[in-house]
């Protein structure tokens, strides 16, 4: 099924969801039902859960799939950079605006506009953006123009906008604007059966990416990544599988390969130690973890060429961190 649809979003245009659990079926399901309708949607749903992906999957599968898609993420930009990004602005307008640009609101005409992360984005704004959406004509800043912008309207939030509204972080009126279908993106802990089929479209994505031959997974390895709540949702997922291809130098991949960053590899299954070698225990332990420590870094870092960045990236901590880890085990890089 997953292989059909993969096929079938590829002639359309469409990225491909990967998913066969009930939950998915049933937004899917609701995906089917409301794709071609030209109304407002707003998707609620965990960060990493791919509502982005639902986003261009909907206008994808709409009459404006031949138009433009347009995406911001109001809660990357500050307040002003948004507002031009939207709206646009003639020339002169402020300090670098050499020429007349348009904004989103132009560009996404005929086609689809997606404003992932709204509840990040300024009341100031979110004023501004009800006046467009009662009539879809606004100016753009340092004129006086009005203009008209056609577009369908996709609305992203990880937080319950009904929640926010409630607390008086977003206007009630907006709320109500752009609460016409909502769509509820379930979290990975919630899709039964999909972890084992998004690991292995990821291994595949990546082995093919990096020129590689990582896997299987074990049975040990996918029960401890079935056990695993996944708070990071897919995306958490799809970087604990490029970590484990990137620095696997190839064959079956076991839980102990899962990195702990992944926070599913499973923990040791042997008895504990008797009270009396507690002592012992942890000194073996503490060689044991320093040894890992520095085998590991060294692996990183090569499978990262040698930039820490990268490595840090991969690694999936601070890059600061890394470079106290590497001066503490006299790791240099030239």
């Amino acid at each position: 099924i997953d292989d059909l649809r993969a096929s079938l979003a590829a002639s359309s245009g469409a990225p491909a969801i990967i998913g066969q659990s009930a939950a998915m079926e049933r937004l899917l399901d609701q995906v089917s039902q409301v794709a071609g309708l030209d109304t407002t949607i707003l998707l609620e749903g965990e960060s990493g859960t791919g509502k982005d992906l639902i986003a261009k999957q909907i206008h994808a599968r709409s009459p404006r799939a031949a138009r433009p898609f347009l995406d911001v993420n109001c809660g990357a930009l500050p307040e002003t950079l948004l507002e031009s990004l939207l709206f646009g602005y003639e020339k002169g307008a402020f300090t670098g605006a050499a020429k007349a640009t348009p904004g989103y609101f132009e560009n996404a005409d005929g086609g689809t506009l997606f404003l992932d992360e709204i509840a990040d984005m300024s009341t100031k704004l979110q004023s501004n953006l009800l006046r467009v959406l009662q009539d879809h004509r606004f100016t753009r800043l340092g004129g006086t123009q009005q203009r008209v912008g056609d577009f369908r309207l996709l609305c992203a939030t990880n937080r319950p906008l009904a929640a926010e509204v409630k607390a008086g972080r977003f206007r009630e009126d907006l709320f109500y604007r752009i609460n016409v279908v909502v769509l509820r993106l379930p979290p990975l802990r919630e899709r039964e059966g999909d972890i084992v089929r998004l690991a292995i479209h990821f291994l595949e994505h990546f082995n093919a990416k990096f020129g590689k031959t990582v896997g299987p997974l074990t049975p040990a390895a996918v029960e401890a990544m079935e056990t695993c709540r996944w708070g990071g949702n897919v995306r958490q997922l799809q970087h604990c599988i490029e970590r484990v291809v990137a620095l696997h130098p190839g064959g079956p991949i076991d839980h102990l390969h899962l990195c702990p960053a992944c926070e599913c590899a499973a923990t040791d299954t042997a008895p504990p130690a008797p009270r009396e070698e507690s002592v012992a225990t942890s000194l073996a332990y503490q060689d044991a973890r320093a040894e890992f420590e520095r085998d590991y870094l060294r692996t990183l870092l090569a499978a990262a060429g040698g930039n820490v960045s990268e490595a840090a990236r991969l690694g999936g901590v601070p890059r600061q961190n890394l470079y106290v880890r590497m001066k503490r085990w006299g790791l240099v890089i030239d």
